[in-house]
């Protein structure tokens, strides 16, 4: 219920409040140099972390949250996992060291800290619940995370929005992305919540709880057709993405908050 209020409100700021928007359209919209954009995303790399924590010291397994070792070996697995999906993300269209880092390209900062808000809430769901060890985590993230993947690919071979934030650095694109795969990762991450009995459960119960994912992507496709079909002055479709973002995360993060409840 913490993480639901928190997300909602956050989600409310950003959108509503001057300020909130401040916080993220100027920083990756002026900042000159690579190291700037890369500040960002270590920023947001230490929060995706401190998120996963508070997963492992609340809603973990009991053996975990009672044993500090346990804890540290969890977080440190996850931030090699959250480095892994950002450099394969080059792999499907957006790249850290070539768009972020050398072509200092804001639209793929948005759209990489975008994932690793998705890949952490894959990881936060692979973390709750009892299970026999950390084997079972692994297979819950790798699926989670490899639906992901998927779901960005079909999205990007319809909607073109690869081009728009590589090519065009279209800020506006890459915080459309970024909402895309934070709210994937909120429903996925949610799908591999709970107990682990058996792969064949967790894969029912996945396939049972990740379907909106399908609506998502349809929805996302729908938006950046329409988007590209329509001459937008730059400052508005800023924060039209931004708003569109902000609510299509929302939306995800109270069924994924359902979905939990019901796992």
């Amino acid at each position: 219920m913490f993480i639901f209020v928190f997300g909602v409100v956050a989600a409310a700021f950003f959108i509503i409040h001057p300020g909130g928007r401040a916080i993220l359209l100027p920083p990756l919209r002026d900042c000159r140099s690579g190291r700037g954009l890369t500040r960002i995303l270590l920023v947001v790399f230490g929060i995706c972390l401190a998120g996963n924590l508070c997963v492992l010291l609340t809603i973990s397994s009991a053996d975990v949250r009672s044993d500090g070792d346990e804890i540290g070996f969890y977080l440190a697995s996850s931030a090699l996992w959250l480095a892994l999906t950002v450099a394969a993300f080059e792999f499907v269209g957006i790249s850290v060291r070539d768009d972020v880092a050398s072509r200092r390209n804001p639209a793929a900062a948005a759209t990489i800290c975008g994932l690793m808000v998705g890949v952490a809430f894959c990881l936060g769901g692979s973390h709750t619940g009892n299970g026999p060890g950390p084997e079972v985590v692994l297979a819950c993230a790798g699926i989670s995370t490899a639906v992901l993947f998927v779901s960005w690919t079909v999205f990007s071979s319809f909607s073109g929005i690869v081009d728009r934030v590589s090519v065009e650095r279209d800020l506006g694109a890459g915080i459309r992305s970024a909402g895309f795969l934070g709210s994937g990762g909120a429903i996925l991450g949610a799908s591999v919540a709970g107990d682990w009995t058996s792969l064949e459960s967790t894969l029912r119960d996945f396939a049972r709880f990740c379907w909106p994912i399908l609506l998502l992507a349809v929805a996302a496709v729908a938006v950046e057709r329409a988007i590209a079909n329509r001459r937008l002055n730059q400052r508005i479709a800023n924060y039209l993405s931004l708003t569109y973002a902000g609510i299509a995360f929302s939306v995800s993060l109270i069924y994924a908050v359902r979905a939990w409840s019901r796992a």
